[in-house]
């Protein structure tokens, strides 16, 4: 379990402290709010609706206000099936215009291009829709013939500048910001972190910072400006210790108004923390703007920096609109062919790249990125797992209160389209129909999870699929053991087809069998072995899988393999290999080792 904390300082002095904080803090949530209620207070309440639950009363009385159907819409959207959401905004459009609640929930439901085309949908609800679909310069000129004077228009001539290649943050360091000697450890630039977001972005940030802590490279982490106060983290203060792991957050009193403005802060904020613990280098991760931020205050205090390249980034984005028309303009268009560029242009400029996949390393060296600079890092485990004895998956279940009977299948994982949940279910009702008890464990909580309890109830198997939804950090190993199989069943999406999630590993090293849809990045990570062994069957294709998880049952030999294999497999991707490589990449871009020891 991990040991959080927050520095204070003495008891009383520490109350005061904190309270000013929370003044500090909650001035600038208030200023960000006012500002986006008073320029578009429907886009305003649609956006605190999905972020907080406690808000949805005011977006419903809007929706009464609005009509039935709108009412209707917004009571599906707010329950969270994603399914029905689309197909009612599909019968409404199909009616004619789309008024301006139902385009802001199809914009929420990605589904934009409902109403980017349409001339009588309001046109900030059209720019919007136009530039979810990367349509940036549609967007921007949209605005300027119908709310020239918006913020929302300065927005996005920004957001279109920063994304162009060639770039520069307009930024002047502060002249009396100085390093001196020696210099020591590595500066993290970080979107978000734990303790306040648990993600497999946060997962993995603190697990690299682990990793080079125990390499000698005394890594120290900043988040993005604002965070956690812009995602509801109000009381958060300055400073938080997780493991010992410092996570610094920049907090100015107002937030800048434009998405270069921010940026400028977050380059102030970073210099004067590099003032304080004088870094050797400076990293940072996926995507552009961390890199223009880092850039930048890595040439004003002549170290170099890393950059840590997780994902690609636009092609997540397209995976997540709701239609194959949607997807396909976005493929096409201007912000997805500026995005790949500018993110090439940064990974070219860092002194060292890192990433978690040969695929993502093709990518990246087919967008001109030097191949010799491209390090691999893969996702890992901590070594210690691999020591430890998993309790039988029944006992494990009925100490979570669930059956112990049955043949248990699932993952924990964000419930999200492309991740192949619906495949799971499929392959479930197919081997249940075939006689074979099979039940489905899934844990997390994400965008397609209403759909999925949808498809396991009209399927049958809604007493027989359990949904836990978002579980803590520290029980999802115990949730993990309940499961007989752990299965990652992705489709072939362009996304799925380049990064490498951190499950599957994390699975190897739990003693449990591990299936994989056959994706490059997916068969990496398992190695020849298991795949040969017939952990990996083909991507969407639920009789294969139905088959695979009857071989499993049928026969307990199989699964003594899959798990030694698999065991084997985790063995060699430990973050305490990761840690060397970090070390090694680092002294080699100058940040000379002698500056690392304490």
């Amino acid at each position: 379990m991990s040991e959080v904390g927050a520095r204070d300082g003495m008891h009383g002095e520490g109350r005061a402290r904190r309270a000013s904080r929370l003044a500090h803090n909650v001035a600038m949530a208030s200023t960000t709010a006012s500002r986006s209620l008073l320029e578009d207070p429907l886009t305003f309440g649609v956006q605190v609706a999905r972020r907080f639950p406690r808000a949805r009363t005011a977006l419903l009385s809007l929706a009464r206000a609005a009509g039935g159907p709108e009412r209707e819409l917004a009571r599906t959207w707010l329950s969270g099936d994603l399914t029905a959401t689309r197909a009612m905004l599909d019968e409404l459009s199909a009616r004619g215009s789309l008024g301006r609640l139902a385009a802001e929930i199809a914009h929420a439901s990605g589904r934009p291009e409902l109403i980017a085309d349409d001339p009588a949908v309001h046109p900030v609800a059209r720019a919007r829709a136009a530039w979810q679909l990367g349509e940036a310069s549609k967007a921007i000129a949209l605005l300027a013939d119908g709310a020239p004077r918006t913020r929302l228009h300065r927005v996005l001539r920004a957001e279109l500048a920063l994304m162009t290649p060639g770039t520069r943050l307009r930024w002047s360091p502060r002249d009396d910001v100085r390093i001196g000697e020696p210099r020591s450890g590595i500066l993290h630039l970080l979107t978000n972190s734990l303790p306040h977001t648990q993600s497999g972005y946060t997962v993995r940030s603190h697990a690299v910072l682990m990793a080079q802590r125990e390499a000698g490279l005394a890594p120290t982490a900043m988040t993005r400006v604002g965070y956690p106060v812009v995602v509801g983290g109000i009381g958060a203060a300055a400073l938080d210790v997780v493991d010992g792991i410092e996570y610094h957050r920049a907090l100015p009193r107002h937030l800048a108004a434009t998405p270069d403005g921010r940026l400028a802060q977050q380059a102030d904020a970073l210099l004067s923390l590099a003032g304080r613990v004088r870094p050797a280098a400076l990293q940072t991760t996926t995507h552009y703007p961390n890199a223009i931020v880092v850039r930048e205050v890595a040439l004003a205090l002549d170290v170099p920096w890393a950059y840590e390249v997780r994902g690609m980034l636009e092609q997540t984005w397209v995976a997540g609109l709701g239609s194959e028309e949607a997807r396909q303009r976005a493929l096409a268009s201007e912000r997805f062919r500026l995005t790949r560029e500018r993110e090439a242009e940064l990974a070219a400029a860092a002194d060292a790249v890192f990433t978690l996949s040969a695929s993502m390393r093709d990518d990246l060296a087919a967008r001109a990125v030097p191949r010799e600079r491209v390090h691999l890092v893969p996702n890992g485990i901590d070594a210690a797992l691999l020591d430890r004895t998993p309790p039988p998956a029944e006992e494990a279940r009925e100490a979570l209160g669930l059956p112990r009977e049955g043949f248990w299948v699932g993952s924990a994982s964000s419930l999200v389209d492309y991740e192949g949940f619906d495949v799971l279910l499929e392959a479930t009702r197919i081997a249940r129909s075939r006689g074979y008890d099979v039940r489905v464990l899934l844990i997390g909580e994400g965008t397609a999870r209403r759909a999925l309890e949808a498809q396991a109830a009209a399927a049958g198997l809604a007493e027989v699929a359990v949904f836990t939804g978002r579980v803590a950090r520290d029980v999802v190993d115990a949730h993990r053991d309940a499961l007989d199989l752990i299965v990652v069943p992705r489709h072939d999406r362009d996304v799925t087809r380049t990064v490498s999630p951190l499950k599957p590993v994390e699975a190897m090293a739990s003693g449990r069998p591990l299936i994989v849809s056959a994706l490059p990045p997916l068969l990496e990570t398992i190695g020849a072995e298991l795949e040969h062994a017939g952990a990996a069957v083909p991507a969407g294709d639920a009789p294969a899988l139905a088959d695979a998880i009857e071989l499993l049952i049928s026969d307990p030999t199989a699964v003594a393999r899959f798990v030694a294999l698999g065991l084997a497999r985790a063995a060699e991707r430990t973050w305490a290999s990761a840690g060397s490589t970090y070390r090694r990449v680092f002294a080699d871009i100058g940040a000379e080792a002698s500056m690392w020891e304490h």
